[in-house]
């Protein structure tokens, strides 16, 4: 076994609260949410998820947005082409690098952008069943998740 392997009854109880993470992160809510405001706006998926990663007060590398987002470059051209079409941001040269391109929300793609991290942010009910301790227990467990070495 080497030292990335999980014990098997611990394996299978790690699969268990896997799916269970994600069953409850798939809010029916939070997912009604945002199919609402792709039908106000006729955003597709990627600008919304785009708008996600987006900081709101400060410009963002395209490259870095390709990371937070896991996809290519190439993608995330195509995304800024759109919220650009739209309206929603606009790309500016690094203030120091003028080769690197930098994305920059407009005042109205700034304000999308908020409705749709809001949207994202918000725990989902299932949370309201947890006591202040258990949700502290959990909040601790996530973070030991969060910044172990993968």
């Amino acid at each position: 076994m080497t030292s990335d392997a999980i014990a098997p009854g611990v394996e299978d109880l790690a699969a268990e609260a896997w799916r269970r993470v994600r069953s409850i992160g798939d809010d029916p809510v939070t997912e009604a949410e945002l199919h609402r405001i792709m039908h106000e706006t006729g955003l597709t998926g990627g600008p919304m998820k785009a708008l996600r990663f987006l900081p709101l007060t400060e410009s963002l590398p395209m490259r870095r947005l390709a990371g937070r987002m896991g996809c290519d470059n190439s993608y995330v051209t195509s995304l800024v082409d759109t919220l650009e079409q739209r309206g929603l941001a606009g790309r500016e040269s690094h203030p120091t690098d003028r080769r690197v391109k930098v994305i920059v929300l407009t005042e109205e793609g700034r304000r999308l952008a908020e409705r749709v991290q809001r949207a994202y942010a918000a725990p989902p009910a299932a949370f309201a069943t947890l006591t202040e301790a258990e949700v502290g227990t959990l909040c601790e467990l996530l973070r030991k998740l969060d910044t172990a070495e993968r």
